[in-house]
């Protein structure tokens, strides 16, 4: 074998030797995240709620790259939940309230519930005496509602309050079981009724969060200030599966405001089912409407694949807005309206009405957008912030293999741009997983929770605090610019390669054989 030979084989390996060094650097860019399971119960099924914040870690908004392994890394089997069940049903129905007085200093009377008796059917009735006493009363400091007969999981209450009642009635809730033990169900609420100009605005719903409970307790904060409710609505929802408790997002600052709209970048895969608008100036009213963003090509091909309205993920959102369904517009086929809604913070005797809770339809955006009727400085000189709330979803995986079982997720897509072990552990089916699923009835699992790693929850509260511009290819930056400089590097020495294998082959030419 001659030098020339050598010298282009040497420079052949170089290059080699550069290639593979570059590769697998490049799928180790892209980290896989890995989480430990706790498991209750023995088995063999476990359900697993997600929390919310993986998300903002994960490296795909539909989680496909979500693998559940045991103790020798294996994939196990896992479903996701409610993807089969029965379809919800809703109900609206009115249910009894009962007033009754408070204690001395306008507290809740501790035996209060000694006025009722439980009927055959579950339901309250008053005894004479504390009946005589309801009729008599010109007030109320604590209001009694009754839910005994409601069937499924509460999403909210409508009251109605008297005619003549005007201001800001703020009040807590509590539930019960057993009318002797109570828990707190939120907050302070308000119900709000405020007249000015001939314009009107009210709050007399109350979102329940799909809260399960026999009974319920206003109390008002100021009983001298109370109103007189004259009825309450509840509307409920019918699941064969329990729904997780919503979750709440940091708060999320404007990406960019124009003229009379602000864009508002959302943790990708995430559906939205609550919006809570932070007004930062105190008396401050306009109207808004909200829509949903979707990234151009996706919300086009969707488009496409299908004609049929799409259907509300929320059910409260069904309930309050039965006629509208987030379908985008003609001339921007990535923009859904959701809502339309006076946003408001004003000042009052009894402190400030902030307007309510926002119910969107549940779907996935990749930006929701806030836009005015008029200049965006309508809002208040400085932009909102936002919060986003959604409901985390749920999965069941079988303990196959030893314990301690973990989540992994973000595995780095392979050179044809699918994710690596798609196929193996990747979701199967309820009835695949579980022999004998039935839609219509619950699974039976044992529970199990998973703890985010502390630099995941990070990097999802430094995301809302101040929201990243995005990417144009929706790739993690850090490893963009990692790659970037591996290739730079590489054409580097592959040039002084180049270089020295000319100046061999130049000093081979002139020497006489």
């Amino acid at each position: 074998m001659n030098s020339r030979t050598m010298t282009v084989l040497r420079a052949g390996g170089a290059f080699a030797l550069v290639m593979a060094t570059m590769g697998p650097g490049a799928a180790l860019a892209q980290p896989v995240t890995s989480a430990p399971i706790v498991l209750q119960g023995a088995g063999p099924y476990h359900r697993l709620t997600l929390p919310l914040a993986i998300y903002g870690s994960a490296a795909y908004g539909d989680l496909r790259d979500l693998r559940v392994r045991n103790a020798a890394g294996h994939a196990v089997p896992y479903a996701w939940l409610r993807n089969e069940a029965a379809t919800p049903r809703t109900a609206s129905q009115d249910v009894p309230i009962f007033a009754l007085p408070g204690s001395e200093g306008g507290t809740a009377s501790a035996d209060t519930s000694l006025a009722f008796t439980v009927r055959p059917d579950g339901s309250l009735a008053l005894d004479s005496k504390a009946a005589a006493g309801q009729r008599q009363a010109s007030g109320a400091a604590q209001w009694f509602i009754d839910l005994s007969q409601v069937k499924g999981s509460l999403l909210q209450a409508r009251f109605r309050i008297a005619p003549e009642a005007q201001g800001l009635f703020a009040f807590r809730l509590e539930a019960s079981d057993d009318l002797r033990q109570w828990r707190p169900v939120s907050g302070e609420e308000q119900l709000v009724r405020l007249a000015h100009g001939g314009q009107t605005i009210e709050r007399l719903a109350v979102d329940l969060g799909n809260l399960r409970t026999r009974f319920l307790r206003l109390r008002w904060s100021d009983p001298a200030q109370g109103a007189r409710l004259t009825g309450v609505g509840i509307d409920s929802v019918q699941e064969v599966e329990p729904v997780a408790p919503l979750e709440w997002s940091g708060p999320l600052k404007p990406e960019r405001c124009t003229t009379d709209y602000c864009d508002y970048l959302l943790p990708h895969g995430l559906p939205v089912q609550s919006l809570r608008i932070d007004l930062a100036d105190v008396n401050t009213l306009a109207q808004v409407g909200i829509s949903g963003l979707s990234d151009p090509v996706l919300a086009a091909a969707a488009a496409a694949a299908t004609s049929a309205q799409p259907v509300p993920r929320n059910p409260l959102y069904a309930l309050r807005h039965p006629q509208r369904r987030p379908v985008p517009l003609p001339d921007r086929p990535d923009e859904s309206p959701l809502v339309d809604a006076v946003v408001y913070r004003l000042a009052q005797a009894g402190g400030e009405a902030r307007s309510p809770v926002l119910a969107l339809d549940g779907a996935v955006y990749t930006r929701l957008r806030l836009r005015t009727t008029g200049p965006v400085s309508v809002l208040g000189a400085t932009p909102p912030a936002i919060s986003v709330g959604a409901v985390p979803r749920t999965l069941v995986f079988l303990a196959q293999g030893g314990a301690p079982f973990s989540l992994a997720w973000k595995a780095a897509p392979d050179a044809a741009g699918t994710v690596e072990g798609a196929v193996p552990g990747a979701p199967l089916a309820l009835s695949t997983l579980i022999p004998g699923y039935a839609a219509d009835k619950p699974v039976v699992a044992d529970g199990a929770s998973v703890t985010l790693p502390t630099a995941a929850v990070t990097a999802v509260v430094a995301a809302a605090v101040q929201p990243p511009i995005p990417a144009v290819d929706g790739r993690d930056p850090s490893r963009k610019w990692w790659l970037w400089g591996a290739l730079g590097v590489g054409l580097l020495l592959l040039a002084g390669m180049a270089w020295s294998l000319f100046a061999s082959l130049r000093k081979d030419a002139a020497r006489p054989d």
